[in-house]
């Protein structure tokens, strides 16, 4: 099934924030970076937010639905993993070795 257009461009969007992040900048540096990059998802519509309000006849009990699709998101995701998983296992690394590694760096994070 092809990605939609908004996938695509997502895609090069994860790719640009994963060539912008640098191991030598503080933490602050990299988060405004992954920020620049949220921003350009929504703008993508990669990242669709509806809200909803219903209205009542006291503000207070108003009703307020929240709807995120991520689906533009998920798709180019899960092929640029797959794709680097197959990148690495081209050099020799196992692909379940690459998984576990993946997962403690996932589990690392502070």
């Amino acid at each position: 099934m092809p990605i939609p257009e908004a996938g695509r461009a997502a895609g090069h969007v994860l790719l640009d924030v994963a060539s912008a992040w640098d191991a030598d900048a503080s933490d602050e540096q990299n988060f405004e970076t992954a920020n620049l990059a949220v921003e350009r998802l929504l703008e993508l519509d990669a990242v669709r937010v509806d809200v909803e309000i219903a209205e009542s006849e006291d503000e207070a009990d108003d009703e307020i639905s929240v709807s995120v699709d991520v689906s533009d998101l998920i798709g180019p995701s899960a092929l640029l993993l797959h794709r680097a998983l197959e990148l690495l296992a081209e050099r020799g690394l196992d692909r379940a070795d690459a998984i576990a590694q993946l997962r403690e760096g996932v589990d690392s994070t502070d």
